[in-house]
């Protein structure tokens, strides 16, 4: 198999981007200005890489209000704001990324985050350039949706899921490719405590994806 015809696929929340730098923030800001408190940096961490939905449940109920509205809209501000202020990459990603693209395999982004959102983000954390491909959410609002969307158009020989949280495990798993859970991001340990394949540093991603590659017959 040629390792061309390999696409490694990233979640950029809590796998490339150490989103909770300005994420905690985001939220409590957004959330205080419209009368919500009581909520910890850890409830905040957890929520980084839900769908955004998901989110809005989880701190109103079923409560659609106008409160909920000026949430979206403050959260959404505040969020782009930190983002271009102080996002960063967690440790080992622009080497893990270099020597990925030096052994020859195609590299993709999958996000629950909109493209012109990841755009923006990418740019910020100068990795843009290590992607060939960058999907967004679809109107399905769902990332096992967005996967299959990314794979039946690219139409690779073999695909790695690479994730933090259980919505890329699932993702992965409705899609039936392999899936490497990365230990260091923000889902509970639970989330993945059945993975076959999972790191503690971004560091290790190459030698795992490597010994992926090589259980299915290799790569040129």
């Amino acid at each position: 198999m040629e390792s061309s015809k390999v696409i490694v696929i990233f979640d950029v929340d809590g796998t490339i981007n150490k989103t909770e730098v300005y994420a905690v923030k985001a939220y409590r800001k957004a959330l205080e200005e419209v009368g919500k408190t009581g909520f910890s940096d850890k409830e905040f961490i957890e929520r980084i890489g839900a769908p955004f939905e998901q989110d809005v449940r989880y701190f109103f109920g079923e409560n659609q209000s106008e409160q909920v509205e000026i949430f979206k809209t403050l959260i959404q501000k505040y969020w782009i704001d930190g983002m271009k202020e102080s996002a960063k990459t967690f440790e080992g990603i622009h080497q893990m990324l270099e020597e990925l693209k030096e052994k020859g395999y195609k590299l993709a982004i999958c996000s629950n985050a909109s493209k012109w959102e990841l755009d923006v983000i990418l740019r910020k954390l100068e990795v843009n350039d290590y992607f060939d491909v960058i999907q967004g959410v679809t109107e399905k609002n769902n990332k096992k949706y967005s996967l299959e969307e990314l794979l039946l158009r690219e139409k690779p020989e073999l695909a790695v899921m690479v994730g933090d949280r259980s919505y890329d495990k699932e993702a992965a798993r409705y899609n039936q490719i392999p899936f490497v859970g990365c230990k260091y991001g923000y889902g509970k340990p639970e989330e993945l405590s059945d993975c076959k394949y999972s790191v503690e540093t971004a560091l290790e991603l190459s030698k795992i994806i490597d010994e992926i590659i090589s259980a299915r017959g290799g790569a040129d």
